[in-house]
């Protein structure tokens, strides 16, 4: 289960431009009904791409990512932020300032933000594929590790990647997008309250 008080926030200061539209937006999807966190990092192991993450939403156990984009942004960066975290959440959306003519990412939805005016472009769609290899790889040593409780002693001698295929090729049915969302949520509380054993025997 994702729990909100959990999921670790970012180390990084929050963008000038993008600020007052995460405010916004945070406070929208709370009268919502909406746990928000913003500001927040994921429990994985890389830094460049997605350093940070500007809103993640919880309601009902499903797990919403917001990507907030300002007049002064790259939009078509969002393709690939959203591309890396997609089998962590359940939706994403990108909300921006801008009038977005053309949307071509059939998943994901689409917020205007004007002042505190908040409109819905496009509704986004479930993700529900099986998790990627690359997922499974981004996740932390001591985190694949753990889907080997038994022999978690000589497993920690081996080779991450090695891990990560071992993972995909076994257990991949089991690691379903909930077991993911655990997971990267986590905030490095798993050496005491890791929920993969639960989920995968």
């Amino acid at each position: 289960m994702v729990l909100v008080a959990n999921i670790a926030k970012s180390k990084k200061r929050i963008g000038r431009y993008e600020e007052k539209i995460i405010q916004s937006l945070a406070e929208y999807f709370r009268y919502e009904g909406y746990e928000v966190v913003s500001h927040s990092r994921l429990n994985v192991a890389w830094g460049s791409i997605l350093s940070d993450i500007d809103l993640l939403l919880l309601k009902d156990g499903l797990l919403t990512y917001v990507e907030v984009k300002s007049c002064r942004d790259n939009i078509t960066r969002a393709t690939e932020q959203v591309e890396c975290v997609k089998d962590y959440i359940d939706y994403a959306y990108v909300a921006t300032e801008r009038k977005v003519r053309n949307w071509n990412l059939p998943k994901v939805g689409l917020i205007h933000v004007q002042e505190d005016i908040i409109t819905f472009v496009k509704v986004a769609k479930k993700f529900q594929n099986k998790p990627r290899f690359l997922s499974i790889l981004t996740l932390k040593k001591k985190c694949l590790a753990k889907f080997f409780e038994a022999d978690i002693n000589y497993l920690t001698h081996v080779d991450k990647y090695d891990l990560a295929q071992t993972v995909y090729a076994t257990k991949a049915n089991s690691c379903t997008r909930e077991c993911l969302k655990e997971i990267t949520t986590c905030g490095e509380s798993c050496n005491t309250s890791c929920p993969i054993p639960e989920m995968v025997n």
